[in-house]
């Protein structure tokens, strides 16, 4: 099929000059979200200090003993607020509680290490197999907990993976020198099945590889909070939520190598705006869709750079139905691909992935509206499969300035309405920041 057929840049035409009748956009219903609010967890009023456990924030004295026993007092007593003071406090894999507030106060951080022998584990330079590299343990994530109620992580400090001595062993790194040694790499943060999670005005820095993952979280709240690593630091995705129900992220400052934030698996009441995004793979949703994601809504946010923009991507074997989805008031500047969904995604660690065959998924019912984009790459590009053709595509109020028109593979062709496509040789980014 040509890049875009030419009834359908007729359509464009008639719609732009107010010549044609209006055509009704698939419902797209996200209200019940315009407004969402999370419960909020409930913190006991009691305060606990890290360091009169014998931590020490030197950058080099390790303090897992004084995380794990501060934790501890903390739960025995039925919760709280564990203070963690200005300082670098050095740390392995520590477990929250219930009921508890880790709280970082200007200039405090909680630090990973920065050696693989500090975690107990060989320096891959020293194996001699992939196989002998793969029977080797993954480490926790430097902070978990799991099934919890009621936890926060606050406060203007900041949580740091050291994830440089990580990145030279990834499946990236493998690719790019055949026969090179990969090493599985840890999460920063993963808190799994938690009732009212919050958290706020954290900085999360340089994770191995994913930097923020809530999964299985009822009443989900992430607010000013900033990610930071390298943008060709590979894998190391901002904030990773899902499956979730009920979540609201906003005014986040995120600048990675990968997915900013993204929707993984499942999402329901999701509502998210007011972030800036530079480099990495944008707001996204996917590739594993299969617990399905409805009634979100993205506003109010800006991208600076980077692959990519509004993206929704799935295949088979992973898949679900994304439906109900709407992104509105939504401005980028350079990015490659401002616009994707793609149901044929392939995922580069994972090239062979079959999974599920009962897992087909599907995108139905999205609405792009009210978006600016200038100086991309491509304008757009919307790729079915077969079986699952994209239904229900709307771009209403959108200006494109872009090298290369929209792509358009099993799909229906997508509905615009004052949609102004500018396309220019030349104009897109010349440096793509990480890999798709």
């Amino acid at each position: 099929m040509p890049p875009f057929p030419a009834r359908c840049l007729l359509a464009f035409t008639l719609i732009a000059t107010g010549v044609a009748p209006a055509i009704a956009h698939a419902t797209v219903d996200v209200s019940a979200v315009e407004n969402l609010r999370p419960a909020l967890p409930n913190i006991p009023d009691r305060t606990f200090t890290l360091t009169d456990f014998g931590a020490v924030g030197d950058g080099r004295t390790m303090n897992t003993a004084a995380f794990h026993q501060a934790i501890a007092a903390v739960k025995q007593a039925g919760g709280g607020r564990l203070i963690v003071p200005k300082g670098i406090f050095r740390t392995g894999p520590f477990a929250l509680c219930s009921n508890l507030d880790l709280h970082l106060e200007e200039g405090a951080m909680i630090q990973a290490p920065d050696t693989f022998e500090a975690l107990g584990l060989p320096d891959p330079a020293t194996l001699h197999s992939q196989a002998e590299a793969s029977a080797i343990k993954t480490p926790d994530p430097l902070i978990t907990g799991k099934h919890l109620h009621d936890v926060a992580l606050t406060g203007p400090g900041t949580i740091d993976g050291s994830g440089a001595h990580w990145w030279a062993w990834s499946e990236r790194a493998g690719r790019a020198e055949p026969g090179r040694l990969t090493y599985r790499r840890p999460h920063l943060v993963v808190i799994t099945s938690c009732e009212r999670l919050h958290i706020a005005d954290l900085t999360l820095s340089n994770s191995s590889m994913f930097h923020l993952v809530p999964k299985d979280i009822t009443d989900l709240t992430i607010e000013h909070v900033k990610v930071r690593a390298p943008f060709n630091a590979p894998n190391t995705d901002a904030i990773d939520p899902g499956p979730v129900t009920n979540a609201w992220i906003h005014h986040c400052d995120i600048d990675t190598g990968d997915d900013d934030i993204v929707i993984k698996s499942g999402g329901h009441n999701v509502l998210i705006e007011d972030c800036i995004i530079a480099h990495g793979h944008g707001i996204s949703i996917g590739s594993e869709t299969s617990a399905g994601v409805n009634h979100m809504l993205v506003r109010r946010c800006t991208f600076n750079g980077g692959d990519n923009g509004i993206r929704i991507k799935s295949m088979r074997g992973a898949g679900g139905l994304v439906e109900n989805i709407r992104y509105t008031e939504i401005t980028m500047k350079d990015v490659a691909n401002p616009i994707t969904l793609q149901l044929n995604y392939v995922d580069n660690n994972r090239p062979n992935f079959k999974g599920d065959p009962l897992k087909i998924p599907e995108i139905r019912n999205i609405l792009i509206d009210h978006v600016t984009i200038l100086g991309s790459r491509n304008a757009g590009k919307f790729v079915g499969i077969p079986e699952r053709p994209l239904k229900g595509i709307t771009l209403e109020d959108v200006t494109i300035t872009a090298e290369t028109d929209f792509i358009i593979q099993d799909s229906n062709e997508p509905i615009l309405t004052r949609v102004t496509r500018m396309i220019t040789p030349g104009v897109g980014p010349k440096i793509i920041a990480g890999e798709h």
